[in-house]
């Protein structure tokens, strides 16, 4: 009996299987979470750290971090020093920003989203967790954290802290011979005019604008006579800013820029140059360049940032103490008083043992040079950091600690309960061929 022809509108197509027509999407899902690229990442990782702990001795660990774990660089070149090598190896790698960002993906689809749950399990959930709120809170640190330094001598209250790195220009007017209205352009908008870049900065409430150009991170302002520029550097008044590549410690640097008013009803005065190094000019005076627009007197400077924090710290001791017959200090110390609100609260801050408290944490970072001296006045700097995951890590450290001993545990009981149950179901009368037989595989082991 033959089968009647089928027409073609009730002509069924076939079921397409699904798992050999993988998408693109799934393939990547799948290449994302796979346990290869997480071997992979961790390599890189542990390469990254051992370049990068190398070339620290020459950068600098401000700027070997910025060089190896920033956002800006998708790829970096490593340099590694070969003692049988005139010149260093470099090593193209990826980022090591983007080496975590892509490690927090493969465990976030690989271990969490896509991994199986089953209730022995739970406890590498947990562990995964933890070291995905380890990275998190890297990502938050970088993004959100300041730092800064108080420094004062004993006696001495301060409530504003001296950021390391942003460099600002301020602009002052005078009154009466005094700075008044101070206006700040943040260090987004000229801490990246490196090279021929220039950016006018529009000022409504002055009546000029200003122009800003060549901004050097270390920088040194020289004579352009005794030191003429090797590289064209421009010369503004007989000095030229010369960028230093040596950025040991970044809350040494000095940042310079040159600088030109653009008065709205008048013609652009000469530039000028800025930085926040004290500099002397032939007349004697500081550079915090001075302009008159309009019959008003105006200051142009250069400077840290100042942030304010809600409470005031005053330095009420501050001791030191070295190893005998060296200077090689063997602790620092600070007594320092918390005022807020009328309140004075008194508290210690000694190395490794930071304060905390609003959102912030007040280390120990150094002693003045003449604190050994007899007669010195005893001088502190402390180091401020505000970063709202400061704590981070370590809660992540006990998440995935407690994660893996509860999973070594649960996993030991359970091979504890199917021992007992083997061994009891046992037949007791094989009990000795059982026994001699693990002799026997143990001496196979031993030889």
């Amino acid at each position: 009996m033959t089968e009647p022809p089928s027409s073609p509108l009730s002509e069924s197509k076939p079921l397409v299987n699904a798992g050999a027509s993988k998408t693109y999407f799934t393939m990547l899902v799948k290449g994302l979470s796979s346990f290869t690229l997480a071997t992979v990442l961790l390599i890189m990782l542990m390469l990254l750290t051992w370049l990068a702990t190398l070339e620290q001795m020459e950068l600098g660990l401000h700027a070997t971090l910025q060089k190896y774990f920033t956002k800006d660089d998708l790829f970096i070149v490593c340099n590694l020093n070969v003692p049988f090598l005139s010149m260093p190896v470099r090593i193209p790698m990826l980022g090591g920003w983007w080496v975590l960002a892509l490690l927090f993906v493969n465990l976030l689809v690989g271990g969490i989203i896509r991994a199986k749950k089953q209730p022995k399990k739970i406890f590498i959930f947990l562990s995964h967790c933890g070291i995905l709120f380890m990275i998190l809170s890297a990502a938050v640190t970088q993004v959100y954290e300041e730092r800064g330094t108080m420094d004062f001598f004993e006696g001495q209250t301060s409530n504003v802290a001296q950021d390391y790195y942003e460099h600002v220009v301020e602009i002052a007017e005078h009154t009466a011979g005094k700075p008044d209205k101070f206006h700040v352009i943040r260090g987004k908008y000229v801490m990246d005019l490196t090279g021929n870049q220039v950016r006018t900065v529009r000022l409504p409430e002055l009546p000029f604008d200003i122009e800003l150009a060549g901004y050097a991170t270390n920088s040194e302002i020289r004579n352009a006579v005794m030191m003429p520029p090797a590289e064209k550097e421009k010369v503004v008044d007989g000095y030229y800013i010369f960028a230093s590549k040596e950025e040991k410690e970044a809350e040494t640097n000095i940042g310079a820029c040159y600088a030109k008013v653009l008065p709205k009803s008048d013609a652009a005065q000469p530039p000028f140059i800025i930085t926040a190094r004290d500099f002397e000019q032939p007349s004697g005076k500081r550079l915090a360049h001075t302009v008159r627009v309009d019959g008003r007197v105006f200051t142009v400077d250069m400077k840290k940032f100042l942030w304010m924090m809600p409470f005031s710290v005053r330095l009420d001791r501050a001791k030191a103490t070295y190893y005998p017959n060296t200077t090689k200090p063997e602790s620092f110390e600070s007594r320092v008083t918390r005022i807020e609100n009328q309140t004075e609260v008194v508290a210690d801050i000694r190395m490794n043992e930071p304060m905390r408290y609003a959102g912030m944490t007040f280390y120990q970072r150094m002693m003045g040079a003449g604190q050994a001296m007899k007669g010195s006045t005893p001088y502190s700097q402390l180091e401020v950091v505000r970063n709202p995951a400061d704590k981070w890590p370590e809660y992540s450290l006990y998440v995935v600690t407690v994660g893996l001993v509860m999973h070594f545990l649960l996993r030991l009981s359970l091979f504890f309960k199917s021992t007992l149950k083997r061994f009891s179901s046992a037949s007791w009368t094989h009990l000795p061929n059982w026994f001699f037989a693990s002799l026997h595989v143990r001496s196979l082991l031993s030889h």
